[in-house]
């Protein structure tokens, strides 16, 4: 009985987060993801609107689906965004932290809540399920004055500690990336075409990198750090997006300049040589990868 209404809870707040963040629910996600039959998809909306958040959600026919209402209020969540990052990642709707804690002997950390704004989520999920173009205004560390941009975003990514779109900038008329805490107000929807997502090479090529211990380290300690990241043959090979492998390195917290594999206390892991030697002109390339916007 436990079980069942610990699932019950997993998808009414599957609901909530899904029309906070997204400004959208249709029930088919809800059955995709947890293998229910539409009967019970509704139900569930229903009693979410009953028993928890009355009238805070309405049916919009020229959508098809269940829109947030003005002024919409979480109850069953914090608001936080990194519960929704949970959410379509699959994972368990608690932090990890408040997760790991229930047992005494033992402790996790929780990754740091950034400050995205539902408003921001639900426009930016919007364009780039429709495909269309958004007005923002993004600052950035290299020109931290907000400034108008025109973009088209494709794909809203999680690199595990932040959250960005992809888009096309037509102000640089190239792709590049948007941290979506830097986007401030509203994003106003625009006509203006919008690229298709076939034009992202970055996006679109598959690569393939290669992480070994630091050479610096001690043979033993490069035999530690093999069993510590499961390297068969002391390497580990990841196929990523171009666009996201500086984003996967950090990840791995993996050296990729000299300089960082020097500092093997923080760096116990590198990009082989040849990688890095490949992948330089991209990574470090201006406007290509970070927040050089």
């Amino acid at each position: 009985m436990a079980t069942e209404k610990h699932e019950v809870l997993l998808r009414l707040r599957a609901i909530e987060l899904l029309a906070y963040w997204e400004g959208r629910l249709v029930t088919n996600k809800l059955v995709a993801w947890f293998g229910i039959s539409r009967q019970q998809a509704s139900a569930d909306i229903k009693r979410y609107l009953e028993k928890h958040n009355p009238n805070a959600l309405v049916h919009d026919p020229s959508v098809k689906a269940y829109v947030p209402v003005t002024g919409f209020h979480p109850v069953l969540t914090t608001g936080h965004i990194n519960e929704y990052m949970d959410l379509i990642a699959g994972l368990s709707f608690d932090p990890m932290a408040i997760t790991l804690e229930t047992d005494i002997n033992v402790a996790g950390l929780q990754m740091p809540d950034r400050s995205v704004r539902p408003e921001v989520a639900r426009e930016v999920v919007k364009a780039c399920r429709n495909g269309s173009s958004l007005k923002v205004l993004y600052a950035s560390m290299s020109n931290p004055t907000l400034h108008e941009r025109i973009i088209s975003p494709h794909t809203l990514v999680s690199t595990g500690f932040r959250w960005h779109v992809r888009a096309f900038c037509h102000t640089r008329m190239e792709y590049r990336d948007f941290i979506l805490s830097r986007i401030d107000r509203t994003p106003q929807a625009i006509d203006v075409i919008a690229p298709s997502v076939t034009e992202d090479s970055d996006w679109n090529e598959m690569i393939t990198l290669t992480i070994i211990p630091n050479t610096l380290l001690t043979d033993g300690q490069k035999s530690l750090i093999e069993k510590d990241y499961g390297m068969p043959e002391g390497r580990l090979q990841l196929t990523v997006r171009k666009a996201l492998a500086h984003y996967s390195l950090q990840r791995y917290q993996a050296a990729i300049t000299v300089d960082e594999a020097n500092n093997v206390k923080q760096f116990p892991i590198q990009l082989i040589e040849t990688d890095r030697k490949k992948l330089i002109p991209y990574l470090f390339g201006v406007g290509k990868i970070g927040d050089k916007k």
